[in-house]
């Protein structure tokens, strides 16, 4: 699909593209269409746990064993540990860009965690991105 990004044209099949070859994530479905809107890019991301929980180890002691933390906790850890992960998608992204992204769910089944990225010109206001995320959260749960 291609979005009215400024004074440009993008593809979202281009920025998919170039996420997934360039970071972690895998992009579950493209949500552009479905914002409703013509200048946002939005994509339904996932990211394995065992990328986590590999992060998790390197960041603490040596000792620090995931599989003995409390389930709660950990499930916290994995979504923060994944939005920031996401953050390094803004290096991919026109520089005139804003972007939020939100994890939203531990997926068991596969062994990951689900994310929305909401990508827009800076011209549209962080607000309304917000708007914009707040909507997207409600269709993909």
């Amino acid at each position: 699909m291609y979005i009215a990004f400024g004074n440009q044209v993008i593809d979202s099949k281009e920025i998919k593209e170039t996420i997934e070859e360039n970071t972690e994530f895998k992009v579950i479905k493209d949500m552009s269409k479905g914002s409703k809107r013509e200048d946002i890019l939005a994509f339904n991301l996932s990211v394995g746990v065992d990328v986590l929980k590999d992060m998790m180890e390197e960041d603490y002691e040596e000792d620090y064993n995931v599989d003995q933390s409390n389930e709660d906790d950990l499930f916290e850890e994995y979504l923060t540990l994944a939005e920031d992960l996401a953050t390094d998608i803004e290096e991919y992204i026109p520089e005139e860009a804003i972007l939020d992204i939100r994890a939203y769910k531990l997926d068991e089944s596969y062994g990951d965690i689900k994310l929305i990225a909401v990508i827009a010109h800076e011209g549209l206001g962080e607000l309304k991105l917000r708007d914009i995320m707040k909507r997207l959260l409600t269709q993909a749960e």
